[in-house]
């Protein structure tokens, strides 16, 4: 696969619209996902991965990955929330687990299915070592829906080289990448399994990386201090376009 073939995860809204209409998708489709978009604005406003990039584009990335690979919207829109019950914030302020409170209003916002298969993923052990593993057991029968979104989801992951900038995995993501790829064909999806060995492959070249490594290795939250906030409050009385999930 040559860079010129490679796909590359969209991580804007309106470039991940632009993916679907080239796809196929009718307006419709475009116009439910732009609602999602905006729920997930909310749940993760503020919110900044281990590399330093704001959250919600790779939620759109995961999107993105999961549109190229597969027209089914509903994956596409559980992609966008793979982190609702483990990363999101919701109305009542509590824990991001789902409850069942959030449950239901997640299931209000994006519908059962979605709903459904968002616990589903963040149910999945996909962390270190666990591609290999599930190669070495098997995948549990029924779930090869869910394992096509985590495999998806990596893609995002690697393609702009944030695993060598937020190792997570370790320094070496080698066997991590031929496990995943491994995992892609038993479910039929050649292309995604190319894709991640493609990407995979470049991690070699990205030694350089660990000199920009941030010292904190998990997920952070930029929020507006008190005085600001209560500014925001005061405009959204006087009438300003801010917005209170």
């Amino acid at each position: 696969m040559t860079a010129q073939d490679l796909f590359v995860p969209r991580q804007t809204n309106t470039a991940l619209y632009i993916q679907l209409h080239d796809a196929g998708h009718p307006v419709e489709d475009i116009l439910r996902v732009q609602r999602a978009y905006g729920v997930a604005c909310a749940m993760f406003n503020g919110r900044y991965r281990k590399t330093g990039r704001p959250f919600i584009c790779h939620a759109v990335g995961a999107a993105s990955s999961v549109a190229h690979f597969d027209k089914d919207l509903d994956l596409v829109v559980a992609a966008m929330f793979h982190a609702a019950y483990d990363s999101a914030q919701y109305p009542d302020g509590k824990s991001s687990r789902r409850s069942e409170t959030h449950r239901k209003w997640l299931e209000q916002k994006l519908g059962p299915r979605v709903e459904g298969l968002v616990a589903r993923v963040g149910a999945m052990k996909f962390d270190t070592g666990d591609p290999e593993r599930l190669v070495a057991q098997g995948v549990p029968a029924g779930d090869e829906d869910i394992l096509f979104l985590v495999l998806a989801h990596d893609v995002d992951d690697m393609a702009d080289g944030g695993l060598a900038f937020a190792p997570k995995y370790g320094r070496s993501i080698e066997s991590r990448v031929a496990a995943c790829a491994i995992l892609a064909r038993r479910i039929g999806r050649e292309s995604l399994a190319a894709t991640i060995e493609a990407y995979g492959s470049r991690y070699a070249a990205l030694g350089w990386a660990a000199a920009l490594e941030d010292s904190r290795l998990e997920g952070f939250r930029i929020a507006p201090n008190v005085r600001n906030y209560l500014k925001l409050r005061r405009d959204r009385l006087r009438g300003a376009r801010v917005e209170v999930l």
